[in-house]
């Protein structure tokens, strides 16, 4: 039996997201969203692995480079390791909507490659993520789908304000605080 993973979205779940057309491409335009850390805590202690799934089309588009993404992630990963976070690994999708290719999401390449590298038992996972795409991914790709924010979404299991409420859900749940109904909460 594999391991139990939560792929989470980056723009919108980890770090603040730009304004539609607007790329996070440098450290500067980088900031964590509050609770982050201590949310991703919480997972780990769960024994979840940590794996991040993100569409990053600004590549495709030329606003960055793999470089730029590399600086922004390498970042990402040293702050996240002063605060004792383990991520196991980053998968993006550079490519644009027109390409058609399988790993953007909603498609779900990323996660089934994530899937088969780390040895992930998916029906035991999460997708996390604040758009459609991603819970469209994760649903396709076999995983449960949590949605962060309030708007609805068919593709989503449940929908949580944050990615620390998320986590706190689950530990309650561990905690065996919460009954059998706690699957399907919504908004």
């Amino acid at each position: 039996m594999g391991r139990k993973a939560i792929f989470l979205d980056r723009d919108g779940v980890i770090n603040s997201k730009l304004p539609e057309d607007n790329y996070v491409s440098s450290v500067s335009a980088f900031e964590f969203l509050p609770g982050v850390f201590d949310a991703l805590i919480v997972l780990q202690e769960l024994g979840f692995i940590l794996i991040v799934i993100t569409n990053q089309r600004g590549i495709a588009r030329g606003f960055m480079s793999e470089a730029d993404l590399e600086r922004v992630h390498s970042h990402m990963h040293s702050e996240l390791q002063k605060h004792g976070i383990c991520l196991e690994a980053i998968y993006h999708c550079p490519h644009e909507k027109s390409e058609f290719c399988d790993c953007r999401k909603p498609e779900p390449g990323m996660i089934l490659t994530a899937g088969r590298d780390y040895d992930i038992d998916l029906s035991s996972s999460y997708m996390v993520g604040d758009s459609p795409s991603d819970t469209a991914a994760g649903r396709r790709a076999g995983v449960c789908s949590i949605r962060i924010g309030s708007d609805p979404d068919e593709n989503a299991a449940s929908a949580f304000e944050s990615l620390l409420e998320f986590a706190l859900h689950l530990k309650r749940e561990a905690d065996g605080e919460l009954g059998d109904s706690s699957h399907t909460r919504s908004g």
